[in-house]
């Protein structure tokens, strides 16, 4: 995609968020990374929707495979970010990397998982989707044929993590019921979609620098060239970095994801229909201009309202959107040794893996 908006970040010192810079240079990303090479890959598809595979890649630690321990091992499934409009499930970048080295560590397999993508999609179509993964995964045969002989999942024993939009859909899967949810991840998650950050057009300074304003004609142009038919479950190239700023610039999430109570995460516990809950770590960056960390306090405000039970564990640091993978100053990630992932994954460690 031609970029109308590279000559402002000319100017401006490096970007510390990984989406200004593939405002700029949209097609320079990959999924070619170091931060998967303790991991043999297998992709699958999970479900067609007309001739449009969505798939799910499956990230096997490769001391596992040499241990081989004949033991089942936990799972880990994640959700990507990207505003529910782009994204990848295997962009390194987006893939935080302390929750890579909790898998290696506990020896889980990883199940990084696409979604059908707004405006396309709405949200109830990318929720079918979310259903329709974990219906796939729990069907006996379907993640055991894709496994390396002397490899056995525990499909009793999920962690389910996701970031930003991911963060939504991993709480969506918290919602469910499901049993074998032993733990939820949620790094700065896009709870609070009624607020004006989403719902209401006005000039939005998102990220550090801030990407520019871009021109509402941008998603407007690629809506009235639609016909209703096309399915998006991934960018690879996250080309549609500009629909996503857009739709969030002009106000517009809500109209694309729907307007039923049910699709909103303050929304279902306002009308009391969650009476429990897996455990929740949530993680937000005090800065986050993306998602707007008040959310996240919105949501744990109502939650402990309305679900008094509910384990819950909130880590709130300095940093923009990312910040466990960018961290301030030094752009350095996040591992097992930072003190607030230590605290955090001590808590998920007493729900997964389940004994």
């Amino acid at each position: 995609m031609e970029q109308p908006y590279s000559s402002t970040f000319a100017r401006e010192r490096r970007p510390r968020h990984i989406l200004t810079t593939l405002l700029r240079y949209p097609m320079a990303h990959s999924t070619a990374s170091s931060v998967f090479d303790r991991f043999e890959i297998k992709n699958v598809t999970y479900k067609t929707v007309g001739d449009t595979p969505i798939e799910a890649s499956l990230l096997i630690p490769k001391a596992l495979l040499k241990s081989q321990t004949g033991k089942p091992t936990p799972v880990a499934i994640r959700w990507h970010g990207g505003f529910l409009v782009t994204g990848h499930r295997l962009l390194a970048d987006w893939y935080p990397k302390f929750i890579l080295d909790l898998c290696r560590e506990r020896n889980a397999i990883a199940i990084t998982v696409d979604y059908r993508l707004m405006p396309e999609a709405n949200g109830a179509e990318i929720l079918e989707d979310v259903k329709d993964f974990y219906s796939w995964l729990s069907t006996p045969g379907n993640l055991a044929r894709q496994l390396p002989d002397g490899i056995e999942a525990d499909l009793d024993n999920l962690l389910v993590t996701g970031e930003s939009a991911g963060g939504y859909i991993a709480f969506m899967s918290a919602t469910l019921g499901l049993p074998a949810i032993k733990a939820v991840v949620m790094h700065y998650p896009m709870l609070d979609l009624r607020a004006d950050h989403y719902t209401k057009a006005y000039e939005k300074h998102i990220f550090d620098p801030p990407v520019p304003q871009i021109p509402a004609q941008v998603l407007s142009k690629h809506i009235a060239g639609l016909t209703g038919h096309e399915v998006v479950a991934s960018d690879i190239s996250v080309a549609r970095i500009p629909l996503a700023m857009s739709m969030v610039q002009q106000g517009r999430t809500d109209e694309f994801l729907g307007k039923e109570r049910s699709l909103y995460p303050l929304e279902l516990l306002e009308d009391g229909t969650l009476s429990k809950l897996p455990p929740l770590w949530i993680l937000h960056g005090k800065q986050d201009s993306a998602v707007p960390v008040e959310g996240t306090h919105r949501f744990l405000d109502l939650l402990r309202e309305k679900v008094p039970s509910a384990k819950v564990h909130a880590t709130f640091e300095d940093g923009e959107h990312g910040f466990d993978n960018h961290a301030p100053v030094t752009e350095e990630a996040a591992n097992l040794d930072t003190a607030w992932v230590k605290e955090g994954v001590r808590f998920v460690g007493t729900y997964w893996p389940a004994k």
